[in-house]
């Protein structure tokens, strides 16, 4: 199952794009940014396992901006 690393505008929307996968079925949960020499988003990214498009679209949604997606298996 592949894993996306969310990043977002703030905490604010990592609790709610969080809660939108989760109400989708899908596992999701937000954690502080390890890596803080990309300066992109606040200190959090949602994390989430599955369809990439689903999750995509999920979080368009629930209008939730996306900055930047890392995905990995």
């Amino acid at each position: 199952m592949q894993r996306h690393i969310i990043s977002v505008n703030s905490i604010t929307y990592a609790l709610k794009g969080r809660d939108a996968l989760r109400r989708q079925g899908i596992k999701a949960y937000t954690e502080r940014k390890v890596n803080d020499k990309v300066n992109v988003g606040c200190g959090y990214v949602i994390v989430a396992f599955g369809n990439r498009d689903k999750i995509t679209q999920t979080l368009l949604n629930s209008n939730v901006k996306i900055l930047e997606i890392n995905s990995s298996l």
